[in-house]
């Protein structure tokens, strides 16, 4: 058995699929892949999968860790799982993780790109955006450069994508979510010395 962690992509239209809906497309592709997955115990076994903290849907993942376990794993497994993945889905990397830390609990900081769809974003929008991290005790650093917002923020369950843009349109910086173009850059732990979130692999 193998618990093999991945930092995978979610572009283009395949944003709009909803984050729940992640384990079975997963699983299924996995399958015609002919990777055999190890499964749960109990009345209703189900693929041992470990995602990130959720995506709103129409936010892009640039790279999201996710922990799946598998009866075996070789030096081609990954690209056999990647042919079978639709548009929009794509795994970059992936490492074979030892011992039982719950990959949620690795996870403290995530990195989110606030750009205008049609107009770039301002001082004001990186004001918006920073008070509002701030004012959940969630906020490590922001910054506003070619019109487009960079967020480093914790407390993930309180601190998303939704909050920031209900922030944004509270303020009237933007009148909803057809308004942005968002993405999360990377997701894992906040390190203070270099003021960067590191990545899980």
């Amino acid at each position: 058995m193998a618990r093999i962690r991945i930092l995978y992509r979610k572009s283009g239209l395949f944003t709009f699929v909803n984050h729940m809906d992640l384990p079975v497309i997963f699983s299924r592709s996995a399958r015609r892949a002919g990777l055999k997955q190890e499964y749960t115990a109990g009345f209703s076994p189900h693929p041992r999968i470990s995602l990130a903290p959720p995506l709103a849907v129409g936010v892009a993942g640039l790279a999201e860790p996710a922990d799946f376990w598998f009866d075996e794993w070789d030096g081609n497994s990954l690209f056999r799982w990647n042919k079978m993945l639709p548009e929009g889905l794509k795994i970059l990397k992936c490492a074979e993780i030892t011992g039982d830390t719950v990959l949620a609990k690795s996870i403290d900081a995530a990195v989110y790109s606030f750009a205008g769809a049609d107009a770039p974003l301002d001082s004001g929008a990186e004001s918006v955006l920073c008070g509002a991290a701030e004012s959940v005790g969630a906020l490590y650093a922001c910054s506003c450069e070619d019109g487009r917002v960079t967020l480093s923020v914790g407390e993930l369950e309180r601190c998303g994508a939704g909050t920031l843009v209900k922030a944004l349109i509270a303020a009237g910086t933007v009148s909803g979510w057809a308004d942005l173009q968002i993405e999360r850059l990377a997701v894992g732990r906040w390190d203070s010395g270099t003021g960067t979130v590191l990545p899980l692999i």
